[in-house]
């Protein structure tokens, strides 16, 4: 069986809480303000850098933390999603990809370039660069190997005394060891300049979802994943679209209650446009000056 990798399904994890802001707006413009608030709730997404996040929201060091627990514990999940990996013993599986997530999304890399004020509508808008870390797509060819492999012991009935828990963390492992290779050393795409408004609603401000889910998309670069039936290239490969610049390896998935002998199905994402049930969430509305 041809393995293949399916995009990763990318959850947002803010706080919802509407919180009062604190006096720091008497001595900085607005402009000042929103650089400082989107960079610190990135800061504490990504990194749990708390203090400039705590400064500007008035929250708990203990509410502030829980932002990024729970974001973390997401992008734990889904990456767990993304090669495959399901969760059948007693969380160690789950632990080990929070600590990855935690290694990867440390080095996240990102800046406020500018604040474009539009003086006739009174409105802002940041001009926000991602550097999408090179993470998954340095170590693909390598994962696409291991999972081969994998599958090549499956066939051979390597696997046929092994209890499913035992199975699936072998299978970890194997992943878990080939990404942790790349975070003392992090590369990086090239980078992406986003446009993220300024949202006002009534006496606050803050980021939109939507906005918040295009930054949170820019973080991680991922393959696209070639659909079946495309058009195929010279050397019988399918020829990936030309999309938001993500792919995947190509590969036919066999649904995962189909594979034979506890072959190791290949990830299942999220559908392309689709987003998982979650907390509802927002950047975090902030009173207006």
């Amino acid at each position: 069986m041809k393995s293949a990798m399916k995009k990763l399904s990318v959850l947002l994890i803010v706080s919802t809480m509407i919180i009062t802001l604190t006096g720091c707006a008497l001595f900085d413009s607005r402009a000042k303000v929103y650089s400082r608030y989107a960079t610190s709730l990135l800061d504490i997404n990504y990194k749990n850098i708390s203090k400039d996040y705590m400064t500007l929201t008035g929250v708990s060091q203990s509410d502030a933390e829980a932002v990024y627990v729970a974001n973390m514990d997401y992008q734990a999940h889904n990456l767990m999603s993304y090669y495959g990996v399901k969760e059948v013993d007693d969380g160690t599986i789950l632990s080990e990809f929070y600590y990855l997530a935690q290694s990867i999304f440390a080095n996240a890399k990102y800046e406020v370039a500018d604040v474009v004020h539009d003086d006739e509508k009174d409105s802002y808008v940041l001009e926000l660069t991602v550097y999408p870390l090179d993470t998954l797509e340095t170590t693909y060819d390598q994962v696409v190997a291991y999972i081969e492999g994998f599958n090549a012991k499956v066939d051979e009935g390597d696997y046929n005394n092994t209890t499913e828990e035992d199975y699936e963390a072998e299978f970890a492992e194997g992943i878990i060891e080939i990404l942790k290779s790349t975070v003392d050393n992090p590369g990086y795409m090239d980078p992406v300049t986003l446009e993220i408004p300024i949202q006002p609603s009534d006496d606050y401000y803050y980021i939109s979802d939507e906005d918040f889910l295009k930054i949170d998309k820019a973080m991680l670069y991922i393959r696209e994943n070639p659909t079946a039936g495309e058009e195929t290239s010279e050397d019988g490969q399918p020829a990936a679209e030309e999309t938001s610049g993500e792919e995947t390896p190509e590969g036919e998935q066999p649904p995962a209650e189909e594979t034979s002998e506890g072959e190791q199905p290949a990830v299942e994402g999220t559908p392309e446009g689709e987003q998982p049930a979650a907390e509802e969430t927002a950047g975090e509305e902030q009173p207006a000056e």
